[in-house]
């Protein structure tokens, strides 16, 4: 039996993917000072406004310091700003602050830019497809891991990649 071309596999595919997106982001983005690490740990801040720590560490899939020391960084830019949790005086949520907001801007400009390289050759309903398809991949998944981050709320550009290709 012949083995499996690891270049037509799934998982290899779409670790592919998102390598090169992230490598054609930071690219274009030229984030200066910030790290790579420190644009999503922004992204995910902006989508989940009011996350705590832990929480960003699963979304991240880092360890919490890690995540302690990202954003650290981040307070020291006035990117982040942490604010006393009211319902558990030992933890801290995280909020952008108004000065990200052009970063935050920007990066999902450049994001925008990344995308349309993507699907270049591709059809508004083959890019619908393609994200309608990968939504329904990740449901699946998730359902095999309840207690992941990516089970409790979806991706809003996931969901809206294929809008913006129709528009």
């Amino acid at each position: 039996m012949d083995s499996p071309n690891p270049h037509r596999s799934l998982g290899f595919l779409l670790s592919e993917c998102t390598s090169l997106i992230r490598r054609i982001f930071t690219d274009r983005h030229n984030p200066g000072s910030m790290t790579q690490a420190q644009w999503r740990a922004l992204a995910y801040i902006s989508r989940h406004q009011g996350i705590n720590q832990v929480g960003l560490s699963q979304l991240l899939e880092v360890q919490p310091i890690t995540v302690a020391r990202l954003v650290d960084k981040l307070a020291e830019l006035e990117l982040v700003e942490r604010r006393q949790d009211p319902t558990d005086r030992r933890a801290q949520k995280l909020y952008l602050t108004e000065k990200a907001m052009p970063s935050i801007d920007q990066m999902w400009e450049t994001s925008e830019e990344v995308y349309q390289i993507a699907f270049r050759g591709f059809t508004d309903e083959e890019a619908a497809q393609l994200m309608s398809a990968l939504v329904r991949i990740r449901a699946n998944l998730a359902q095999e891991t309840p207690r992941h981050p990516s089970t409790q709320a979806p991706d809003e550009d996931a969901l809206t990649l294929g809008q913006r290709h129709e528009s």
